[in-house]
């Protein structure tokens, strides 16, 4: 994280790719159109499953996770709130639950 803030971006060890880049604001310009934009917070009043964030269709998603201890994310772009558990998360194991549940849903072992 430090070498992506410093540098603006991480480049790949065996290569010239980029894997990391810092993006401009607003970020909605970044992400496809149509894209369902969904906030995480422990404090949010809708409670939903990891699984059920993951779309039916090939819908594009983003996911916006707080990476802060306490406290909400207001990002005005955010279209719903919702809690994936009943206790407070750090950022990473928010993550963790999230990825598994699409790797559960689209079945990949």
């Amino acid at each position: 994280m430090v070498q992506l803030l410093h540098k603006l971006s991480i480049r790949s060890a065996n290569g010239p790719q980029k894997l990391l880049k810092v993006i401009k604001n607003p970020i909605s310009s970044h992400l496809p159109v149509g894209c369902k934009k969904i906030g995480t917070s422990f404090k949010a009043q809708k409670l939903v499953h990891p699984r059920e964030l993951v779309p039916s269709d090939d819908a594009p998603l983003a996911i916006v996770i707080g990476a802060m201890a306490h406290g909400m994310v207001e990002c005005d772009y955010i279209e719903e709130t919702v809690s994936i558990s009943e206790y407070p998360l750090s950022a990473a194991l928010a993550s963790t639950k999230i990825c598994s549940a699409f790797e559960e849903v689209w079945n990949i072992h």
